[in-house]
C-alpha cells in the first residue's frame, strides 16, 4: 500500500470528485482525478489505482441510475467504444498520454466553439457519433478521460437529465469493467495498487452518495450548465497538459 502522505492529499479529493461524477454531477468532473493523482505517482499507476474504485462506484451508481438509461442510445454507443478499448489496449504503454490529452482537449474546445459561438445546428451524423464513441473508449482506457467525447455525443440530443445521467452511468460501467482486462494483462493490479484502492473505497462511497443527493436538488438546466462548464475546464486542462507534458 502507498504510504506517502502527499499521495493521499491528492488522491482523496480526486476519488471524491470522481464519485460525485458517478453520482450524476457532471460526468466530466472525474477527468480531474488522474491529473491530480499523477502529481505524486505515474499516470499509469494513478489510472490503475483508480480503475477498481471506478468499478465499485459504477456498481453504486447503477443502483441509483440504471433505470433511467436510454438503452436505444446506449446500443449505438457501446460497439464503437469497445473498438476504441481494443485499439487502446494495443497501444497501451506506447502512446504518450500527452498526445491523447491534446486530442481530447482540442475536440472539447472545438465542440464548445461550435455550440456557443457558431450556433450551428447539425443534422445527425452517424460517422461523427461512431468516432466520438470510439474515442471515448480509447481515451477512457488510456487515462480514464472518456467523458468529453461522450458529452459531445449526448449533450446535443437534449435528453432529460435523468436519461443523460443514466445513459452515461451504464455506458461507463460497461466500459470500465471491460478495461479490467488490458490493465490486468499489463500487470498493473499488484498488491500495492490494489491495497491502495481498497483504502480509498470509503471516499468513493461518500462521493457517489453526495453526487446522487446533489442531482436530486438541482435542475436539469443546471446539470447541463455544469456539464458544459466542466467540459470547458477539462478541455483547457487537457490542452495545457498535452502542451506541457
Amino acid at each position: 500500500m502507498i504510504s506517502d502522505l502527499g499521495f493521499y492529499l491528492a488522491a482523496i479529493p480526486a476519488v471524491f470528485f470522481y464519485g460525485m461524477a458517478k453520482g450524476g454531477v457532471g460526468g466530466i468532473l472525474g477527468m480531474l482525478s488522474v491529473p491530480l493523482m499523477a502529481m505524486s505517482v505515474s499516470p499509469i499507476q494513478a489510472a490503475a489505482i483508480l480503475l477498481p474504485l471506478l468499478c465499485v462506484m459504477d456498481l453504486m451508481a447503477l443502483f441509483y441510475h440504471r433505470k433511467n438509461c436510454n438503452y436505444a442510445v446506449l446500443k449505438t454507443m457501446l460497439p464503437w467504444a469497445i473498438v476504441g478499448i481494443l485499439i487502446a489496449a494495443y497501444f497501451m504503454g506506447q502512446m504518450p498520454v500527452h498526445v491523447v490529452e491534446l486530442i481530447i482537449g482540442g475536440l472539447a474546445m472545438a465542440f464548445l466553439v461550435q455550440t456557443f459561438l457558431l450556433k450551428k445546428t447539425e443534422s445527425s451524423n452517424p460517422l461523427k457519433g461512431y468516432a466520438l464513441n470510439m474515442l471515448s473508449g480509447f481515451s477512457s482506457t488510456i487515462a480514464h478521460a472518456g467523458g468529453p467525447p461522450v458529452s459531445m455525443y449526448l449533450l446535443p440530443m437534449k435528453l432529460p437529465k435523468e436519461q443523460l445521467i443514466g445513459t452515461s452511468v451504464v455506458f461507463f460501467a460497461v466500459v470500465n469493467f471491460i478495461k479490467l482486462v488490458p490493465y490486468s494483462m499489463m500487470g498493473q493490479f499488484d498488491v500495492q495498487n490494489l491495497l491502495t484502492s481498497l483504502v480509498l473505497i470509503p471516499i468513493a462511497f461518500l462521493g457517489v452518495r453526495f453526487g446522487v443527493w446533489l442531482v436530486k436538488v438541482i435542475s436539469q438546466e443546471l446539470i447541463y450548465k455544469i456539464s458544459y462548464i466542466m467540459l470547458f475546464i477539462t478541455g483547457i486542462k487537457m490542452l495545457y497538459s498535452g502542451l506541457v507534458p
